[in-house]
């Protein structure tokens, strides 16, 4: 009977272990309703979140991931990141301010940044950031799916502009995260 206990804490301790679960969103999305039921793959996405007001956020799986992409980006723009800004980066559970605020953001401390909601990054025009967060993660994991969470109140014209910028990276390959028709019931 010892035997038997020890393997079970073992396998519990296992378990503990090696369990990954989903970050959370920086906003609560309620996602629209289809019929498709495609499964989403577990690890390797990178996810633009469209909130109900409007404002972009992005959030990529793996801290090694999202370490490359602060260390790219604060060398293409000069973000001026320190190493410890750089770890902290590859720990948000995502990203939603234009790249002049990032510095000033990591700054915060993690408490702080959990009770604010980010502005979202700019989609607008000529200060359209979206595609460079896309460029720089793609950089960073080249084999991570992109999928796109948008809320069911989400202004049709903001999923748009976030579909061109898409199309304008040649990012022709994305997904929409949706709910099935059966949770709607």
């Amino acid at each position: 009977m010892t035997p038997m206990v020890d393997l079970g804490f073992l396998l519990v301790t296992f378990f503990m272990m090696t369990t990954q679960f989903a970050p959370s969103d920086l906003v609560t999305v309620a996602v629209p309703h289809a019929e498709s039921e495609t499964k989403l793959p577990e690890s390797n996405i990178a996810t633009i979140l469209i909130s109900e007001g409007g404002n972009v956020y992005f959030r990529m799986d793996g801290a090694k991931n999202q370490k490359t992409l602060g260390t790219n980006l604060n060398g293409a723009f000069g973000l001026g990141l320190s190493e410890e800004e750089i770890d902290t980066f590859s720990r948000l559970t995502g990203y939603g301010v234009p790249l002049s605020g990032v510095k000033e953001f990591l700054q915060y401390s993690e408490a702080e940044r959990k009770e604010m909601i980010p502005p979202g990054i700019p989609i607008d025009g000529a200060q359209n950031e979206l595609g460079e967060w896309l460029m720089y993660a793609r950089i960073a994991n080249p084999n991570a799916r992109l999928v796109i969470k948008a809320d069911k109140k989400t202004p049709y014209s903001v999923v748009k502009t976030v579909m061109d910028t898409l199309q304008e990276h040649n990012l022709n390959r994305f997904g929409l995260i949706t709910d099935t028709e059966e949770a709607a019931g």
